[in-house]
């Protein structure tokens, strides 16, 4: 079996649009990432009075051949824009021409091509400790000194503590997102908030599914996960007979050595969520603009019943040792199934080069019509609103970002890096289906309640119900304390 290496190939493509990055993780699609030590809760930004707005860029009438419209450009008068992140490998044309794949052409072309039309110098400059990004970027704003014009940020430091706070700009009137030949859900959506757009990313974020064992699966006589994706017959049901069915004591000792579920990335903390959101529930929402508390309803309800069933009912989920590694009972073949990121399934197929490995999404849940994953995580770009260039800056963003032209991309490269086209398909459809949960990590404390409901379920014991009401006040207090904070 050979290694999975989506590599250079990507690299700038990903990189330039945004890093794939996961709070507390060590890789990504694009290779690069964010960094928070695995602290996942969110410290909003200081309270702050913006500066005025940008002045509006220079409007001027560019020449056109005889007999076409003439079409109004902002020369910018070899102004520079500045476009920051945390992370290394931004600019494509630091690539040697030499090394550069079509990604890192295209980007190039379009990046000279922006430069021109504009009149306009673009440097992607970066901030590189990820614990103070956020205040660096408001000091600087505050002083009318933004260090970037557009600016990597986790959704949660954005919404709505960024928005409230006056640092962050829409971009409605430059780009217009509603080609969706062009532009995915992802953008459309995560990006938005109170009915206006301000995050902007032409990809998606790394998505979170089930890595399985074909070849265990086969031993055991199981049906293949994919196949079952494939047919529509990949429920909840389903995936609790197969966990049941899969949970053994092979040598017959009285103790189990092979389980449905060893865990996963982040514990049970995603492989809740993905249950919770999956089935139209949430731990918070988003109403008239403002986060409301959520894991109180019954769709929600319903999803932590289901975990608790598998966990201390069916007993089908591996207990997971804390600081232990998430993925060595998988590697050691004690579990068909394991969850994590698509980028985790690299180092699983070369730690274990005589299995077959397969990819799926979670299973359909009872309130749901089609397979989704979802993700806290998730940078986009925004417009940072004290820019001298915040009415021009998200437009030439626009202009240099690859669109469709991504997924094309990014599918050629999965074509060379996965084993099996059953990857590259579910990976393909995860592409237009990832949906954003990470309101609640802008709540302070917000990941810790959480995990707090997760461990009563299932290490206390304690009924779903119960576990909710227990956090309920102390959430709807610190949502309270979020939202009043401008």
């Amino acid at each position: 079996m050979r290694k999975l290496t989506l590599g250079k190939f990507l690299f700038v493509a990903a990189a330039l649009v945004l890093a794939l990055s996961i709070v507390g993780c060590a890789k990504s699609d694009s290779g690069s990432a964010g960094t928070n030590n695995n602290d996942t809760t969110a410290t909003p930004a200081p309270k702050a009075t913006p500066t005025p707005e940008a002045t509006p860029a220079k409007q001027e009438e560019t020449k056109t051949e005889p007999g076409a419209p003439a079409s109004n450009v902002p020369d910018l008068g070899g102004a520079t824009i500045k476009i920051g992140s945390w992370w290394d490998g931004m600019d494509p044309r630091e690539v040697p021409e030499a090394d550069r794949g079509p990604s890192e052409e295209m980007q190039v072309q379009l990046i000279e091509e922006v430069e021109k039309k504009y009149n306009v110098k673009l440097e992607f400059v970066k901030f590189g400790d990820y614990n103070a990004y956020v205040e660096n970027l408001t000091t600087t704003a505050l002083a009318g000194e933004p260090f970037a014009d557009i600016v990597a940020l986790e959704l949660f430091w954005s919404f709505p503590t960024l928005v409230n706070q006056g640092f962050l700009a829409p971009f409605d009137d430059q780009v217009d997102l509603s080609d969706p030949k062009e532009y995915t859900d992802w953008i459309r959506s995560a990006g938005k908030f109170q009915g206006k757009h301000y995050g902007y990313y032409d990809g998606t974020p790394s998505p979170f599914g089930l890595i399985y064992n074909k070849t265990l699966l086969q031993q055991l006589g199981l049906p293949d996960l994919y196949e079952l994706q494939v047919s529509g017959e990949w429920t909840w049901e389903k995936f609790r007979q197969i966990m049941k069915d899969a949970t053994k004591d092979t040598n017959g000792d009285g103790a189990i050595d092979i389980w449905g579920l060893t865990g996963g990335w982040d514990g049970l903390s995603r492989i809740t969520e993905n249950f919770l959101y999956a089935n139209n529930g949430a731990v918070t929402k988003e109403v008239n603009g403002q986060l409301s508390f959520a894991l109180d309803s019954p769709e929600s309800i319903e999803a932590l019943t289901f975990v608790s069933d598998l966990y201390n009912v069916d007993k089908t989920i591996k207990e997971l040792t804390e600081g232990s590694d998430p993925f060595g009972d998988f590697i050691a073949q004690k579990g068909v199934m394991v969850a994590g990121f698509n980028w985790n399934i690299g180092d699983l197929l070369n730690n274990m080069p005589d299995q077959e490995l397969g990819y799926v999404f979670f299973p359909k849940a009872p309130n749901a019509s089609d397979y989704t994953t979802f993700t806290p995580y998730g940078n986009m770009f925004f417009v940072v609103k004290q820019s001298k260039y915040a009415d021009i800056a998200m437009k030439i963003y626009d202009e240099i970002s690859l669109k469709s032209n991504l997924k094309e991309l990014a599918y050629e490269g999965w074509k060379q890096g996965y084993p099996s086209m059953d990857m590259v398909e579910t990976r393909s459809q995860m592409y237009d289906k990832v949906q954003y949960s990470g309101d609640y990590l802008a709540v302070p404390d917000g990941g810790t309640l959480f995990s707090q409901v997760i461990d009563d379920i299932t290490k206390g014991k304690i009924a779903p119900a119960t576990a909710v009401d227990k956090v309920k006040g102390q959430f709807e207090g610190k949502i309270a304390e979020l939202n009043a904070s401008r």
